[in-house]
């Protein structure tokens, strides 16, 4: 009778196999998150590019009129910065009465002449 033990080889190699299997998929749990962020990623990132293709898209359509028509120069000359041609009649109005002083308005009523002054002889 002889009575064998059971040996340690067996259950060590299964414990092994069982730990890399383990550190195994933990591994695929990480990649497949790495790949799920880079899809994500990679999906801004094209609607960043079609946003930026569009922008782009706009700014030569605006280069274009600009170049072409003469109208848009000259509106965007004068509503940018605030050009004017040699004959034009430019009248400033301000924002508000709270620009102009209280006592200049009183003043300046007072000493009002009429714009129209009858004639002394007739």
């Amino acid at each position: 009778m002889s009575s064998e033990s059971p040996r340690p080889f067996p259950r060590l190699l299964a414990l092994v196999v069982g730990c890399f299997l383990l550190l195994l998929g933990l591994a695929a749990l990480s990649s497949y998150r790495d790949l799920a962020a880079a899809r994500d990623r990679r999906q801004a990132l094209q609607g960043e590019i079609q946003q930026t293709g569009a922008e782009n898209d706009e700014l030569v359509r605006r280069i274009e009129r600009l170049r072409s028509d003469p109208a848009t120069l000259e509106r965007l000359a004068r509503e940018q910065y605030r050009m004017m041609r040699p004959d034009d009649l430019v009248i400033v109005i301000p924002a508000g009465p709270e620009e102009v002083p209280a006592i200049e308005v009183a003043s300046e009523v007072e000493d009002a002449s009429p714009a129209i002054t009858p004639d002394p002889e007739g």
